[in-house]
């Protein structure tokens, strides 16, 4: 599943201006509010142990699948939790400087199918789990079933799969698998009648065919698809960022129906850090009386069946991100918020100063992010120890910045409530 433009996280657009005035590309963001702190020459330097610093925890999904069209689904996070991916060794990413999100693509209530938005060869696939690996790796796994397995796309996956590849089995599935050592892939689909799976790493070094990790991760997958798909993962930070809610329970379905008009299609988008940010204030941002920041991000992606499968067909694609960055104490969201919104204290913004609107959210400073020339503005706004953007994605949204703002304003009120007291 596509995750539509990304959302452009607070953090990462300040902390990108470092000693010289450059834009960093982090997890789909451009930050600019200080300098990041690098990470520690082990981090994510572990086994299946629990990593230094994560702070994120994960429950594999129980009870009922969700279905879509009357399917039951697989969660791909479940197939392949964090011990799993660790037991394979697969090391985590857990750095204190900005880096990737963990995603999901999961349903998390039972989805109708409209044929209108059905893709014939570019199937997004109905559940998908990205995991940020140590060294720049990266691992998605993504699982296709109907209405998400057209045959057409199931055969240009094999056939991509067959040019060099190699038939195999694991778990009694037919898989194919193929590398390419330049680019440091591998890649397997995982085969069964009435589903398949794509699981695609890219790896720190020259991926060989029998790489032990890349065999384990097949056979642990394989093995648990053998089981019904159960309700999705869920998600929760602990210690001192116990107080972060998960993200669609910030920014609910409910929330997507009222601004849009029309309802998801039971599938959500999320995205979480693994352990906690940090960044500190520096001249060239224009942050020196700023303190030092700790916090994590979360993000939920609500969307009908149209935008997830990147606006096939007929039917309107919608989708909106609402992003939030959790800070330890409302005086780092102050300072973040106030580095968003504020006018004329000689900020550095690459695209230029921000764009006010004629509301106020939460209990700070409410702003249109200015992201330059024909590019859309994110609503910025805090309450309590959050700071949070919020995106439309597909410009027929977006006429105009008016049209945004009739857009945001509900859900930034009701977003703002949630996270009041947090």
């Amino acid at each position: 599943m596509p995750y539509q433009g990304c959302a452009l996280t607070p953090g990462r657009r300040r902390a990108a201006l470092l000693a010289v005035f450059t834009v960093m590309i982090a997890g789909c963001s451009t930050s600019v509010r200080g300098t990041a702190v690098p990470a520690p020459p082990d981090a994510g330097q572990t086994s299946a142990a629990e990593p230094p610093g994560m702070v994120l925890r994960q429950q594999p999904g129980i009870g009922p699948a969700k279905t879509f069209g009357g399917t039951p689904i697989f969660d791909a996070c479940t197939v392949l939790p964090f011990d799993v991916v660790r037991a394979s060794g697969i090391d985590l990413d857990t750095s204190e400087g900005p880096g990737p999100f963990m995603k999901t693509a999961h349903m998390t209530a039972d989805g109708q199918d409209d044929r209108n938005s059905r893709g014939s060869v570019a199937d997004a696939g109905i559940s998908r789990c990205e995991y940020p690996g140590s060294h720049g790796e990266a691992l998605t796994f993504t699982i296709y079933q109907t209405p998400f397995d057209s045959p057409n796309s199931r055969e240009e996956h094999e056939k991509s799969l067959r040019q060099g590849g190699r038939e195999g089995q694991a778990a009694g599935f037919r898989t194919l698998s193929a590398t390419t050592t330049e680019l440091h892939t591998w890649t397997t689909g995982i085969f069964a009648d009435n589903f398949y799976a794509i699981l695609h790493l890219n790896a720190r070094d020259p991926a060989q065919p029998e790489n032990p990790r890349l065999v384990r991760l097949v056979e642990n997958a394989a093995e648990r698809l053998h089981a019904a798909p159960t309700g999705p993962a869920t998600y929760s930070y602990d210690g001192e960022f116990a107080h972060v809610p998960p993200p669609c329970e910030v920014f609910t379905s409910t929330d997507f129906q009222q601004a849009i008009g029309s309802s998801t299609d039971g599938r959500t988008v999320e995205q979480y850090d693994l352990a906690k940010k940090h960044i500190t204030a520096d001249a060239m941002s224009g942050t020196t009386g700023h303190t030092e920041h700790f916090y994590v991000t979360t993000g939920c992606t609500q969307e009908n069946q149209a935008a997830a499968n990147s606006g096939v067909g007929p039917t309107p694609a919608q989708s909106i991100t609402v992003t939030m960055e959790s800070y330890l104490t409302s005086q780092m969201a102050a300072e973040a918020n106030d580095y968003d919104c504020a006018i004329g204290k000689g900020y550095r913004h690459p695209a230029g100063e921000p764009k006010p609107v004629p509301f106020t959210s939460g209990d700070g400073l409410t702003c249109l992010i200015n992201m330059g020339s024909g590019r859309q503005s994110p609503l910025a706004f805090k309450s309590g120890r959050s700071t949070v953007e919020l995106n439309v994605f597909y410009a027929r949204n977006l006429k105009d910045d008016a049209t945004a703002i009739r857009v945001y304003s509900g859900i930034a009120n009701a977003v703002a409530a949630r996270l009041a007291d947090r």
